[in-house]
């Protein structure tokens, strides 16, 4: 039987009569690096907050089996008049922790380590992005969730990004779940893509299957999928 970090059963989440979640079922296997794909509005960042414990659920049993989750979900919740250092400091004593040993260490992984005395209200989207990215970080997590985490960032910051990503998951054993729209950028990074639309899952399938079936056309393969 597979290690399973997430077991969603029959997981179904409605906003009055609108339903966000209908009847998800999946199982995320530790280890591994999945791309959750889909539309605005698709039912993604809703899945993330359930599996957070951040949102309540309308039906069905989520089964979290990690010790630490750490998460990046929509915009990250930063103290702008707080320098990037500050705000480590901040999250990682809200968490309990009080060894700040390795507080430099996230700040370097995601390229802040330069930010000095600058306060995070005069950093740019990318910087602010690469903040909530470290702070998602903190304690060392076994499963992290990240939305949309090269969001704001440039060209070599997104290369930068998927190579922290990809080592978390390869040194630390890390099972990572990511949210983008960035199609060609979770192909480089995902090990397994799960599509959903309308808040449904419709497809799910590893790298190997997405190379074979796609055959390098991430968009109009996706679009099939959909049904759009």
């Amino acid at each position: 039987m597979a290690d399973n970090m997430v077991t969603l059963r029959n997981v179904t989440k409605k906003y009055g009569k609108y339903n966000a979640l209908t009847n998800i079922n999946i199982s995320l296997e530790r280890g591994k690096i999945y791309g959750l794909i889909g539309k605005n509005g698709a039912g993604k960042t809703t899945m993330m907050r359930i599996i957070a414990g951040l949102s309540f659920l309308s039906g069905g049993e989520a089964e979290v089996n990690a010790k630490k989750i750490g998460t990046l979900i929509e915009a990250p919740s930063l103290n702008m008049n707080m320098t990037a250092k500050q705000n480590i400091k901040f999250y990682r004593m809200l968490t309990g922790e009080e060894d700040d040993t390795t507080d430099e260490d996230i700040l370097t992984m995601v390229g802040l380590e330069d930010t000095g005395k600058r306060k995070v209200k005069d950093f740019s989207l990318g910087m602010r992005q690469r903040l909530g990215i470290a702070i998602a970080l903190l304690g060392k997590p076994d499963f992290i969730m990240l939305d949309e985490p090269v969001n704001g960032l440039d060209p070599v910051g997104v290369v930068e990004i998927r190579k922290m990503i990809k080592k978390l998951n390869e040194d630390m054993g890390t099972t990572i779940l990511i949210s983008s729209h960035n199609l060609a950028e979770l192909d480089k990074t995902a090990t397994d893509f799960i599509i959903v639309d309308k808040g449904n899952i419709k497809k799910i399938v590893n790298q190997s299957q997405l190379d074979k079936e796609a055959a390098g056309n991430l968009e109009e393969y996706f679009l099939s999928v959909i049904g759009s």
